[in-house]
């Protein structure tokens, strides 16, 4: 399938600014793997997206509920119903655990209420775009996957059943979770110098890899004098994450696999959280209220160390890792 709308037939109209935007976004989610939706299928999500951005608009604005948001402009922060001090990157990744918080558009008022209202908007509308995309990349990667490989075909099968929607199984709304908390950190320590990004349907399949951090770290001893060139080193490190530890042999197995053919990213690490560990944590977060920071910090401050000290390992510093857990309690 050739998917790249640019190429319109002559007198189609030309893609507004929304469009081009969301064309970007595809290509950077989808990589190669656009060629497997069509154009028709990528302008009608386009299209729902757009429409969808326009319904997340009303609702950040509308002033109810009891997780609204308000900015002190004298304590520089930002208080969300009765929880004060609530970060930027706490307020941005809510949504990842189910929490939807209020911003009214007094929040414009001040630079760090305008941000934050632009960043949700930008995550949630991001959210939905990539949902629908890779719905349907598993939808059509299973059907041409399911005469030669049936395993792959029903793997692809689960990933469009559950692409989309607030799914219940735990092992995603685990993963959820971590991306979640991930998020949130990006925000509120830009000193580290990383970003997430969601796997798409084929790389979660072929690759093993539920998301991947990206890096961009400044080399040690460089650029100390003025005029001295300052240099980056970009690491791209795909992440396998479970829940289940009985399976850590085959997952092991199935990466070395994956990095064998080749793949995209420098490496692909393998990261577990006892199930029943995290479990517990998602109980006391919802008994303590649901707080809009996620139930990460019920986690056992051992469990959460190292959690971040196995996501990170070779691409921040034992510094860096250490200086990570003021900002998760």
């Amino acid at each position: 399938m050739n998917s790249n709308i640019f190429n319109k037939p002559p007198g189609a109209e030309l893609m507004s600014v929304k469009e081009l935007n969301n064309e970007i976004k595809a290509h950077a989610f989808l990589g190669e793997e656009i060629k497997n939706i069509s154009v028709d299928s990528l302008s009608n999500i386009f299209k729902e997206t757009y429409e969808e951005s326009s319904k997340l608009k009303e609702e950040i604005n509308k002033n109810e509920g009891k997780n609204i948001a308000s900015y002190n402009k004298y304590k520089k922060s930002f208080k969300v119903g009765e929880e004060e001090n609530v970060s930027m990157g706490n307020i941005v990744s809510a949504h990842r655990f189910g929490v939807e918080v209020v911003l009214p558009k007094e929040l414009e008022q001040s630079g760090d209420g305008k941000k934050v209202r632009n960043l949700v908007l930008e995550k949630r509308i991001n959210s939905f775009l990539f949902g629908k995309l890779n719905k349907e990349l598993a939808k059509n990667l299973a059907e041409k996957t399911k005469l030669q490989d049936a395993l792959k075909a029903k793997a692809y099968e689960q990933i469009y059943e559950r692409s989309g929607i607030e799914s219940k199984q735990f092992g995603v709304v685990a993963e959820q979770i971590i991306i979640g908390t991930l998020e949130g950190l990006v925000i509120d320590r830009p000193d580290l110098g990383f970003e997430i990004i969601e796997a798409n349907a084929y790389q979660d399949v072929q690759n093993k890899i539920d998301f991947i951090i990206n890096t961009k770290q400044k080399r040690r001893g460089v650029g100390i004098n003025k005029n001295e060139e300052v240099s980056f080193e970009e690491k791209s490190i795909g992440i396998q994450f479970t829940t289940n530890k009985t399976k850590a042999e085959h997952k092991n197995d199935q990466i070395n696999k994956a990095k064998e053919r080749g793949v995209e990213v420098d490496d692909i690490l393998y990261v577990e959280l006892d199930n029943k560990i995290l479990q517990e944590a998602v109980r006391k977060w919802e008994n303590s209220g649901r707080s809009i920071s996620g139930p990460w910090k019920f986690l056992p401050t051992e469990i959460q160390n190292t959690a971040m000290a196995n996501l990170f390992k070779n691409i921040l510093s034992e510094e860096q890792i250490k200086s990570i857990s003021k900002n998760l309690k």
